[in-house]
């Protein structure tokens, strides 16, 4: 059973790892185009936004998504590493549970 359990883990961690990376690089890339965005802004030195407000509103929406899926995918890949770790606790535990038993039978 917790071989199974390591198993599923481990590959629910190798899954989320990957799209982890995904997720860090579009909002790097998010975060670098409205920098961008800001100086263009500042070196035009106009009070006026380039972009009307519903699409400004609309790249917000969608950045704050973005880092909801972003936190999601992580909270679920640290509790993937956890449950490998339990797995190989549970492992360690039977080894010396049955440890013992095999050697008091051997001994008779």
């Amino acid at each position: 059973m917790s071989t199974i359990l390591i198993g599923v883990c481990s590959i629910f961690a190798v899954l989320l790892n990957f799209d982890g990376n995904n997720c860090t690089s579009k909002l790097y890339y998010m975060d670098q185009k409205q920098q961008q965005l800001q100086q263009k802004s500042n070196m035009t030195n106009q009070q006026i936004q380039h972009h009307p407000q519903s699409k400004n509103d609309k790249e917000n929406i969608e950045s704050f998504k973005l880092m909801q899926h972003c936190f999601l995918i992580t909270n679920l890949f640290i509790y993937s590493i956890y449950g490998i770790i339990i797995g190989i606790i549970i492992i360690i535990v039977w080894y010396i549970k049955f440890k013992r038993l095999w050697g008091k039978n051997l001994e008779k």
